[in-house]
């Protein structure tokens, strides 16, 4: 079966704070921490204006052992296909670029395409989801936050918005149009939209 990502080479070449793998570690990877760069700055490459969170960005940037440094940008996806697939009220993913991860596959992954604009990694053996990938957006892709297992992780990752509440409007939603359901861990202050990030606030 075809790789989801291209990086498919031994994690024993780089060393990084940041790893994880699936449950049965089949599949293991490396993710290289948040560059030193301006995430702002137009001169940088499109991969990390999407995927970076800058301190001033962020809303604790002076806390744990990374103060006021860049971040992977995460998100807490409400989709029907991230709900269906994991069995999960909502999926976290977080954004890297391709060329930021080195992959381990020594097991069996299977390629999902779970809608018509994003496929599915996940492990053949235990079934853990692991990436996400974005049809229009081949130089990043998204990497399970539940699957990492470096210590700390939150020095490295910030939360920036709920994707894709049209999807789970029965779920925040009581019959009287008041908040139920998941509405309760929906109060952390991040923007909500209706479907991916660029679209209408929900």
């Amino acid at each position: 079966m075809d790789s989801l990502l291209p990086t498919d080479i031994n994690s024993d070449t780089i060393v990084s704070p940041l790893v994880g793998s699936c449950h049965c570690g089949a599949i293991s990877y490396q993710v290289s921490p948040p560059p030193n760069i301006d995430p702002a700055n137009p001169d940088i490459a499109e991969k990390y204006r999407s995927s970076l969170v800058s301190p001033a960005k962020q809303k604790h940037p002076t806390r744990g052992s990374r103060q006021n440094k860049n971040k992977w940008r995460a998100c807490h996806c409400h989709c029907e296909a991230c709900r269906r697939t994991t069995g999960s009220l909502m999926v976290d993913w977080v954004t890297i670029p391709t060329t930021d991860i080195i992959i381990s596959r020594n097991g069996p992954t299977g390629r999902y395409r779970a809608s018509g604009i994003a496929s599915r990694e996940f492990c053949q053996k235990c079934g853990t989801t692991l990436f996400l990938d974005y049809h229009e957006e081949p130089e990043t892709f998204e990497v399970n936050v539940a699957s990492f297992t470096t210590p700390n992780l939150f020095d490295f990752v910030e939360f920036t918005d709920h994707i894709w509440l049209d999807d789970a409007a029965s779920l925040v939603l009581d019959e009287e149009g008041k908040g139920g359901g998941l509405a309760g861990i929906m109060n952390d202050g991040l923007p909500r939209t209706k479907k991916n990030r660029d679209s209408d606030p929900w």
